[in-house]
């Protein structure tokens, strides 16, 4: 087949989701399909340093995959309205990339947010029938309104009739969790074509990880707590400095934040000002370096602001199961991430805007090695048997299979059917994921 992904960022970017994208679209190219990528220009604070200060070229092959860029105005990043605003510039930048490729394509994979690209998928099936999957990483307006972005009513209800037009108008719909097949089916009905399909990743990869991080900072003999990822106002991590705060006086413990993101100054100046030094923040690293701080710390934390509503599992999560250490999440009640950590009991959850409850978690995980090695291995099956890239690049297959019609004639919704096969891969796939009660 001939397929479409879409995504705003995409490697060389460092960031989970574009590398569970890349991923995704080099196994797809090795079970013999063509695929095309259209992204933004790399954005140079989302780059690694050797990185930055490059010119990256507007077409470019990489595992086979062909990678299209589109350079278009951009805003930074701590501009929310004219971030706003760029979100609706994209689907129109790449919908004229999309007309100069002049290529015929079975399917199109889109990740949502910025949640206008919707309008790209509408376009492009009114244009030549490419019927295409929205994979919701994030639920827009909701989370924005949720931590306080977006407060402007007129603003929030055009986004929420966008959302629910999304919602009825694609022709299959995927989402990181299975709480987020319950967020959209509150907004419209949708019996069919919408599936749970986690987000994977290629097992070996996790092979030969370096762990060393400890030796490179000097902290052999501390206890390791590290938080790695965006700092935004959507992980709540004033609850971590809070909790570091708290435990002060525990001198073997010690704290790292590894990113950056909306709110590191916030961050920084907070460390500053209480004199937290058992915090470390650290600019955002490579992806073997990235790597290597999970690796070599003894917890890893998962975090959400306490206001989060909307459905959210944060890409990161997959490779803090890969690496078998315990997961302290700290998130809202009835998250998905929090309910796989306690049925699978692969570490400790903790409630949002209440730090002492991670101080406990952090003590008990510490006086427990045993309990933090059997966390570790309990999520790695919880990662095998959910998040494994093979099983799952062929259920994406299945759907691909289901929507694709044969070239030259525009296909309507009455094709939008799932095959006898698709619909015993996603009954399969539906039955594996039945969450297995442990403990």
């Amino acid at each position: 087949m001939r397929l479409l992904i879409v995504l705003s960022n995409f490697v060389p970017e460092i960031g989970s989701a574009q590398h569970i994208y890349f991923d995704l679209a080099t196994a797809l190219v090795k079970r013999g399909h063509e695929v095309d990528v259209i992204t933004s220009y790399p954005r140079e604070e989302n780059l690694d340093k050797k990185d930055m200060g490059r010119e990256f070229p507007l077409e470019e092959t990489i595992n086979g995959i062909h990678v299209h860029r589109v350079k278009h105005s951009t805003s930074g990043r701590d501009n929310v309205v004219m971030r706003g605003l760029e979100h609706y510039r994209i689907p129109l930048a790449y919908y004229g990339e999309y007309k100069r490729l002049h290529k015929k394509f079975d399917a199109c994979l889109i990740f949502i947010p910025p949640l206008p690209l919707y309008y790209f998928a509408r376009r492009i099936k009114q244009r030549d029938g490419v019927p295409t999957i929205l994979n919701y990483q994030d639920f827009h307006p909701q989370e924005l309104v949720d931590v306080g972005m977006l407060t402007i009513k007129p603003v929030i209800k055009v986004m929420e009739y966008m959302e629910r037009q999304s919602y009825r108008n694609a022709d299959y719909i995927t989402t990181m969790s299975k709480a987020g097949i319950g967020f959209i089916n509150d907004r419209v009905r949708r019996q069919d074509n919408i599936a749970c399909i986690y987000n994977s990743v290629n097992l070996a990869e996790f092979n030969g990880l370096k762990k060393d991080f400890k030796a490179k900072e000097g902290i052999q003999d501390k206890f390791l707590v590290s938080y790695a990822g965006i700092f935004s106002p959507f992980q709540g991590l004033d609850d971590v400095l809070d909790a570091a705060k708290l435990m002060k006086d525990q001198k073997d413990i010690v704290f790292y934040l590894v990113g950056d993101g909306m709110v590191k100054k916030h961050l920084m100046d907070r460390v500053s000002t209480e004199g937290l030094d058992n915090v470390r923040i650290l600019p955002l690293q490579p992806r073997d370096e990235y790597f290597n701080v999970i690796n070599s710390s003894d917890i890893n934390v998962v975090t959400l602001d306490k206001r989060m509503s909307a459905p959210a599992l944060p890409g990161k999560f997959i490779n803090l199961l890969g690496v078998r250490r315990p997961i302290l999440a700290n998130i809202p009640r009835g998250n998905d991430v929090g309910q796989i950590v306690k049925d699978y009991d692969c570490g400790i959850v903790t409630e949002p805007g209440n730090p002492e409850q991670i101080c406990a978690a952090v003590m008990k995980l510490k006086a427990d090695s045993k309990y933090r090695e059997e966390c570790g291995a309990r999520g790695w099956m919880f990662l095998q048997e959910e998040m494994n890239l093979d099983k799952n690049v062929e259920v994406y297959e299945g759907i691909f299979r289901s929507l694709s019609v044969p070239r030259g004639r525009k296909s309507t919704y009455a094709d939008i059917i799932p095959s006898k096969e698709l619909d015993r891969s996603l009954k399969e796939h539906a039955r594996t994921q039945s969450v297995h009660q442990r403990h």
